[in-house]
């Protein structure tokens, strides 16, 4: 392996360890949400703005389908009346005003279906949103326990690694170690200040001890009477 291979391997290594540090599940998650909310937003307003546009071409179709209407009985009064001529000219505008009121049907015969459509699209992607969103707040909680369980055998395995009872042992070692010193200490002390010597000359002034007195008792129970 080439030098510059290695040196790229290593490179690579550490940008992927550093990416598996900064990704974080639960947020990736919540951003996808977060995404979904805003495709939604979008989505709705594209539907308000076709329902303004249907709402508009059928003001026109019926519009225009009143004047076909109008303009028929005036051609049929027009007749009646003796006036071919403006009974044509009404027949004429009555044929404008239908041409109008059909294009405007085939128009909305279009546009109304997308309507349905897009409201189904945005029904089901609004499921999905929260389906997701359900699954990312229980996707947070199970990061939320692994790295509890992580801290948790973290701080386990650190504990596990050293000998407590030893290290008590050697406290206790240490300060039984500090007792005798001073107890060597205070003897030493006792000596050289002569009290040592005083008690062993008070002991020949003492009487009989207890047990001294207990034998002579005895000896003297045991002795014959004469």
């Amino acid at each position: 392996m080439s030098l510059f291979d290695s040196i790229t391997r290593t490179v690579k290594g550490l940008l992927n360890d550093a990416a598996d540090s900064v990704q974080d599940p639960s947020r990736d998650a919540r951003q996808i949400v977060r995404e979904l909310d805003d495709s939604i937003a979008k989505a709705e307003n594209s539907l308000i703005e076709i329902q303004a546009q249907v709402a508009t071409q059928q003001s026109k179709r019926d519009v225009a389908a009143d004047k076909a209407k109008k303009y028929e009985d005036g051609a049929k009064r027009a007749l009646q009346a003796g006036d071919e001529a403006l009974a044509r000219e009404a027949l004429g505008a009555q044929a404008t005003a239908e041409a109008e009121r059909d294009a405007l049907a085939k128009e909305l015969a279009t546009l109304e279906p997308s309507v349905e459509q897009l409201k189904t699209q945005i029904d089901d992607m609004r499921q999905r949103r929260n389906d997701l969103n359900a699954r990312s707040n229980i996707l947070q909680a199970k990061q939320q326990i692994a790295q509890a369980k992580d801290t948790a055998a973290t701080a386990l395995g650190g504990i596990g690694g050293k000998n407590l009872a030893e290290d008590f042992q050697k406290l206790e070692d240490k300060v039984a170690l500090s007792n005798a010193r001073s107890d060597a200490r205070l003897s030493s002390a006792d000596t050289k200040s002569g009290k040592a010597l005083d008690d062993k000359l008070a002991d020949l002034n003492r009487g009989p001890s207890v047990d001294d007195r207990l034998a002579a008792l005895k000896k003297q129970l045991d002795a014959p009477a004469q």
